[in-house]
This record gives structure tokens, C-alpha cells and sequence, in this order.
């Protein structure tokens, strides 16, 4: 349904009304009516009444407010006088503002059949009419992109040429809209709908549009990708190569702006459901890292700081690149705008992540460590089953040597073998059992200090440990044992 003000809109109509007063045009209009007899008038329910002539001659003085008062009391959206008076009395103006009926009058030498067409034709939306709206929207379309017009400026010029108002947004329902697809659906075009050809018509308006958007937008990310895909391309050929040979490329770095003499942190994140989304496909799952990297590094940079994506197979490499240390919240702003990065590539693929944030190093050395020790991380974050949450390499004491020892695959190996038994228990039972085992190691087997943390029964305790030790097969009392089951239990509860 049709607001007063978009009906009005329409071609030529405006310039034939003279409001009397402010009128309101948010009002709805369903149809239109001719008024002939004052008597017997037939006054509708959102209608847009039209008086004859000697209906407006009549509807003067006392019967004037009436019919005001009658229109407004039928919640009619607008009443035109079509007899040349361009005001009316100031009782009839309080009744019509009161309760929002706009007031016309008409320009001398209005033909009111052509008016009551104009307006018939405007509610429904003649296909005549419609064309030639869209034509109007595609010239302002071709226009804006010509003269260099952004995603907003195109939006904004077709609506307004198309005769109601366009927006670039998620669609709301019953709303007419198109996608704006780049590389995937991104927002919508979108306008409300009015019913008739003129909605017909606006569907193709609002797709014209959508596509001139999308294209738009995919130039603007070419322009910009060129340069973020040279910079990730020389990062990731830098971290491959040995560092005889990435020296050369120094020089290459500097030159497009990379901060390599600066302070750097490297977060690395790698899905583990990748090759099975990619269906096995190689070039696929190159591909689908490609797009997760750019969604990852739009919201690292959204977190703060100067960042750059690289890929080493499929890995994905964010690196922050600055040419001053990032000061002592450094770590933890890495860590957060890592976390950002996880959840929006599991917002939009639903993927199982593992992330590994490396430390702040200055210079092409402290990258490669940075590096590395992300890699690391990585390691450490599947090893204690740790998902869509970064693991930090950048910490002290034994945390930090775990981490190290975690990296390697024997280290792996060792502490899955040695909680296998405990792991083949149900999720609580092994969860409750590993627990147990760390409070018992941490006390050096006091059974007292372990019940008094784990608040138990000292008798408790004893059944728990002596269940555990008879689980694993392992001799309770051998110093070795008792010191892998130790860093075992550590390494699970890392992150």
C-alpha cells in the first residue's frame, strides 16, 4: 500500500495539488474516490477523496467543517477541493490537522478526469508508467557508476529516480529485494512493496541495482586485493623459505610497504573439517582458506593495528605488523583480535579451528619466531583438544615449556598414550578421573591436600586414585611414571 507522499511522487501529480496547510504524507492511501454529493457522501476508509466542482462549492462554511469532520472521523489519508480555493476555514484546518487529513487544492485549469486518472493510474501503477520509472532508475544507475559512485550513492540515485525510496541492507519481510552477490550474498537492495505493475517493475529496479552494487564493490576489492595479495604472497614465501634465501627478499618487502624491520605477532589458524568441506578437492580447499583468510583478516583489523594475511597451504597466517612494539597489552590485543577472526569464519563456514597466537619479536627474525612459535601453539591447541579458541604461545615457566614439548609428535604420542585408558571412559568419567589425577600429582600423593582441594572425603580420594592407577597399568610409585603423568595432565589442561 501507497504512502500520501508516494503517491504524490508520481509523475506530474504533485505539480497539479496546491496543499492547504502542512499535510501529513506518511498516511496510507487504498484507493481513490470521487465525492459528488455532500448529502450522501461516500467517504472510505484510507481513500484519497476527491470533491467534484460543485461539491467543493458546496462544501463551504458550516457544511465545509462537517465534511472535514466527517473525512477525519472516517480516517480518509487526503481531501481535495477542486473549485480554485487554495484555503479554507481555520476550524475546518484544526479538525484536518488534528487528525492528520491533508488538505489540497488544485492549480486553475485542472481537468479533474485527467487528476481522478493520474491518481488511479499512480495507486496502481500503470505499466506505461512503470517502464518508464525503471528506465529512469537504469539511466541513474549507469550515470552514478560512470562518474565513479559508491554502493550508497548508486542506491540513493535509483530510488530516487525510480520514484520510492531504495535501501541497501538485510531485507525485512515482505519487503521486494535482490541480493548484492560478489563472491557470496553479502547485504540486499531492498523497497517496500505496493502491489500492481509498479511492483512488478520495482523487482527488476532493485535487482539493476543489486548488480550494479556487486559490481562496484568486486572492483573495489580487486583495486585492493592486488596489493594485500603481493604483500601475503611475499610473507608467506619469506616463511618458507630458509633464511639464507629470505633475505633477498627483504628489500622486496620494504618496498610494498611491509613493516619487516618493525615489531611483529603471528596468529595461525588451521580447520580441521577442511579437506572433508572441500570435498578432498585441493584447489577447492586452497581456495575455501583463501576466502576464510580475507574474512579473518577483516576482523583482526577491525580489532586494531596494522595486519596482513598470508597462507602457507592450507594455513592461515595473520600477521600483525607494526613499526613500534605494541606495548605490554600487546599479547593480549593479539589474542583478542585472533578471537575475533575465529568467530567470524565459524559465523559463515561452521568450521573446527585450531589457533596458535605466537610472541612479539622485532625484525625478519622475531617474524620467523613469531612464526614459529604459532605453529607451535597450533600444536599444543589440537594435542589438548582446545578448539575456535586461540592458544597463546606467549607466556612463561612451564606453560610455556609444554607448549614446546607439545610440538613435537612424539611428545603428542606420549601423552595420548599414556591417558588412552582414562580417555576410552565416558566424557564425565574420564574428565572427572584426569582431574583427580593432576589435584593427586600437584600434592605430591597426599591423599589429605588432594581431598581438601577436590572437597572430598579423604576415604573418597583413595578409591578414586588407587581406580585410576589400577586403569592405567602404571606403577604409582615409579618417579618416571608419575612425572609423565603429570605433564600429561598439564599438557590436557593447556588453554
Amino acid at each position: 500500500m501507497a504512502t500520501l507522499g508516494e503517491l504524490l511522487d508520481a509523475p506530474g501529480l504533485r505539480s497539479r495539488l496546491i496543499a492547504i496547510g502542512r499535510p501529513p504524507l506518511d498516511g496510507p492511501v487504498a484507493l481513490v474516490a470521487l465525492v459528488e454529493d455532500l448529502d450522501r457522501p461516500d467517504l472510505a476508509s484510507e481513500a484519497f477523496l476527491v470533491l467534484t466542482r460543485g461539491a467543493s462549492a458546496a462544501a463551504d462554511g458550516y457544511r465545509g467543517d462537517m465534511l472535514v469532520r466527517l473525512a477525519a472521523a472516517r480516517r480518509a489519508t487526503a481531501l481535495v477541493f477542486t473549485d480554485g480555493r487554495d484555503r479554507i476555514a481555520l476550524t475546518a484546518t484544526t479538525i484536518a490537522e488534528r487528525a492528520r487529513l491533508a488538505l489540497f487544492g488544485v492549480e486553475p485549469g485542472t481537468d479533474l478526469g485527467a487528476l481522478v486518472l493520474a491518481l488511479h493510474l499512480a495507486l496502481a501503477g500503470d505499466a506505461e508508467t512503470a517502464l518508464s520509472r525503471l528506465d529512469g532508475a537504469l539511466r541513474a544507475l549507469t550515470t552514478t557508476e560512470a562518474t565513479g559512485g559508491d554502493a550508497r550513492e548508486l542506491v540513493s540515485a535509483a530510488g530516487e529516480a525510480f520514484g520510492r525510496p531504495f535501501a541497501l541492507r538485510a531485507p525485512a519481510a515482505g519487503e521486494i529485494s535482490a541480493p548484492v552477490i560478489v563472491r557470496e550474498p553479502e547485504d540486499a537492495v531492498c523497497t517496500a512493496a505496493r502491489g500492481g505493475h509498479d511492483d512488478t517493475v520495482a523487482r527488476a529496479a532493485v535487482t539493476l541495482t543489486a548488480a550494479a552494487v556487486a559490481r562496484v564493490r568486486a572492483e573495489q576489492r580487486r583495486a585492493e586485493e592486488i596489493p594485500l595479495r603481493s604483500r601475503g604472497e611475499l610473507l608467506s614465501e619469506f616463511l618458507l623459505a630458509p633464511p639464507s634465501r629470505g633475505d633477498r627478499l627483504l628489500e622486496r618487502m620494504r618496498a610494498v610497504d611491509l613493516t619487516i624491520d618493525g615489531w611483529h605477532a603471528v596468529v595461525r589458524i588451521e580447520a580441521d573439517d577442511l579437506d572433508a568441506r572441500a570435498g578432498d578437492d585441493e584447489l577447492a580447499s586452497f581456495h575455501l582458506t583463501a576466502r576464510l583468510s580475507r574474512a579473518g583478516l577483516e576482523a583482526a583489523r577491525a580489532s586494531g593495528g596494522i595486519w596482513h594475511a598470508a597462507q602457507l597451504g592450507t594455513a592461515m597466517l595473520l600477521v600483525r605488523m607494526e613499526r613500534a612494539d605494541f606495548g605490554v597489552r600487546g599479547g593480549r590485543d593479539t589474542a583478542r583480535a585472533a578471537q575475533e577472526a575465529i568467530r567470524r569464519i565459524v559465523s559463515r563456514e561452521q568450521l573446527t579451528l585450531v589457533c596458535g597466537v605466537g610472541g612479539i619479536y622485532a625484525g625478519p627474525t622475531g617474524l620467523r619466531t613469531s612464526a614459529a612459535e604459532a605453529q607451535a601453539a597450533v600444536a599444543a591447541a589440537r594435542a589438548a583438544r582446545r578448539c575456535n579458541a586461540p592458544v597463546s604461545f606467549d607466556e612463561v615457566g612451564l606453560r610455556r615449556t609444554l607448549l614446546e614439548w607439545l610440538a613435537s609428535d612424539t611428545a603428542r604420542d606420549a601423552v595420548d598414550s599414556i591417558l588412552r585408558p582414562l580417555d576410552r571412559l565416558d566424557p564425565k568419567r574420564s574428565r572427572t578421573a584426569i582431574q583427580t589425577l593432576q589435584a593427586y600429582l600437584d600434592n605430591q600423593g597426599s591423599l589429605a591436600r588432594t581431598a581438601e582441594q577436590l572437597h572430598l572425603h579423604r576415604n573418597a580420594v583413595a578409591y578414586r586414585i588407587r581406580r585410576i592407577f589400577e586403569t592405567l597399568e602404571v606403577d604409582r610409585d615409579d618417579p618416571d611414571a608419575r612425572l609423565l603423568l603429570s605433564l600429561a595432565c598439564r599438557a590436557r589442561a593447556l588453554g
